[in-house]
C-alpha cells in the first residue's frame, strides 16, 4: 500500500528520517495531519524524532483536524516563518502568534515541540 494512502508507522518514520538534520542545517518537521501529537504516545514519538533525526523541532496536531481549519493554521505559520528576519531564533514566537491570531489552531492542539 501507498504511504500516501495507508498509516506509517512511527518507527519507520524515525528511521527514514534518521540524522537528516546532521550537518548544522536547521530543519523541522511538519506534520499537518490528524492526531500526530496526541497524548503521550505523540510526545513520545515527537522527542523519538527529534532525537534520531536531529531536526530542531516538530509541529502538528493533537486532534482530529478539519483539513480546511488546519490548512489555514499552517500557512499563517509558513507566511509568518518565511518572512520573518530571523525565522530560527523567532521559530517559538512566531508559532505562538499563530495559536494567538487564530483561535482554531488552540481546538486542534496545534503543537510545536522544540530538539534539544
Amino acid at each position: 500500500m501507498s504511504p500516501l494512502l495507508g498509516r506509517i508507522e512511527a518507527e519507520r518514520l524515525c528511521e527514514a528520517f534518521a540524522g537528516y538534520g546532521a550537518g548544522g542545517y536547521r530543519n523541522l518537521a511538519y506534520f499537518a495531519c490528524c492526531s500526530v501529537l496526541r497524548g503521550e504516545k505523540g510526545q513520545r514519538f515527537a522527542r523519538e524524532f527529534l532525537g534520531r533525526s536531529g531536526m530542531k523541532a516538530v509541529i502538528g496536531y493533537a486532534t482530529t483536524v478539519d483539513w480546511m481549519a488546519s490548512l489555514v493554521a499552517d500557512m499563517l505559520f509558513l507566511h509568518r516563518f518565511y518572512r520573518d528576519p530571523s525565522p530560527w531564533r523567532n521559530l517559538r514566537k512566531i508559532f505562538n502568534s499563530v495559536r494567538r491570531d487564530y483561535p482554531a489552531a488552540r481546538r486542534l492542539g496545534y503543537t510545536l515541540i522544540l530538539g534539544r
